[in-house]
């Protein structure tokens, strides 16, 4: 029997018609929609299904449309009767490993999403923060950078995302992007690509958000972990219901460890899959190691190929 890890996707995975297959086929996912819709007042259905783009791309759909899907597919995973040892979600995937382990409620998570999303927003300006991909290149060549650069410039960027040994995401001032890049393009790395978002996340910008957060979080119900997730803050598992609220008022303003995370995972397990909209995970995935067995479930047609490698 193969030990298997579940990881959840975060913003950027979306695409229009996410969930429809699914939805059309089974009636316990019409009731999770539904549910849903009843608890934030949106018509995420139509946003997921038919947009338009530009709607489905809004932050404030993305995230609870990113999370319903997910859960839908997990759902679905569950069952067919495929359990996971390990559980984990890149960013906002997270709080879809806290659902998909029992320690949320749906109600508890969409409230969680929105109060999250909005916190991030208001804690920086997308006039004078910013982020950017950084393409090939050292992963802690790039990191001593960013260290270096803030230090002699008073002015903040660092690593945000450590999501690949080819790929990372920094996150500062725009000016410190702007900065540093020339210096990292002098070290060996390929491309620096500003990213469409609207603040610095997963740094220290994110401090006021985290405050909110943890403040919001008090009153929150959280349970135990039926299965350990390993967090993006430490790369290590967790359980207990007061480790994982305190957690999700740090991980905003973390960055998120996902390479730690995977190389965490793979020596624990033989299967890692991809539950959630789009391959983003798996993508980043196969370039920490491209001898991991990993599969994706996006959609029914991806389902039906796992549920027939693991019967």
């Amino acid at each position: 029997m193969s030990k298997i890890a579940v990881v959840f996707p975060g913003q950027g995975s979306q695409f229009l018609g996410m969930g429809k297959d699914i939805y059309d086929r089974y009636d316990e996912i019409k009731d999770l929609f539904s549910k849903a819709e009843s608890i934030i007042n949106k018509d995420i259905k139509s946003i997921c299904f038919d947009g338009p783009e530009n709607v489905l791309a809004q932050t404030e759909n993305t995230q609870p449309a990113i999370f319903l899907v997910s859960i839908a597919l997990f759902q679905l995973l569950q069952k067919s009767g495929i359990r996971p040892v390990f559980l984990a979600g890149h960013s906002l995937g997270e709080i879809s490993a806290y659902y998909a382990a029992g320690v949320l409620d749906l109600e508890t998570a969409l409230k969680l999403i929105e109060f999250r999303g909005k916190a991030m927003a208001s804690s920086t300006s997308s006039d004078i923060h910013g982020m950017a991909a950084v393409i090939g290149g050292d992963v802690n060549t790039i990191k001593k950078l960013t260290q270096d650069y803030s230090m002699n410039h008073q002015d903040t960027v660092v690593v945000a995302n450590y999501n690949s040994l080819e790929q990372v995401v920094i996150s500062g001032t725009k000016t410190a992007i702007t900065g540093i890049t020339p210096l990292l393009t002098e070290n060996g790395i390929k491309r620096v690509i500003p990213l469409p978002v609207s603040g610095a996340f997963h740094s220290p910008f994110m401090e006021k958000a985290s405050e909110s957060l943890s403040k919001f979080i008090e009153s929150l119900n959280f349970m135990d972990a039926k299965n350990p997730i390993v967090l993006n803050r430490t790369a290590s598992p967790e359980q207990n219901a007061s480790n994982l609220k305190t957690n999700l008022a740090l991980q905003v303003k973390s960055s998120v460890l996902w390479i730690d995370t995977i190389q965490f995972i793979q020596a624990q397990c033989d299967v890692i899959i991809e539950c959630g909209p789009g391959k983003v995970l798996s993508g980043l995935i196969r370039k920490i190691n491209k001898d991991l067995n990993v599969q994706n479930v996006s959609n029914f047609e991806s389902l039906e190929k796992i549920f027939e490698l693991h019967r």
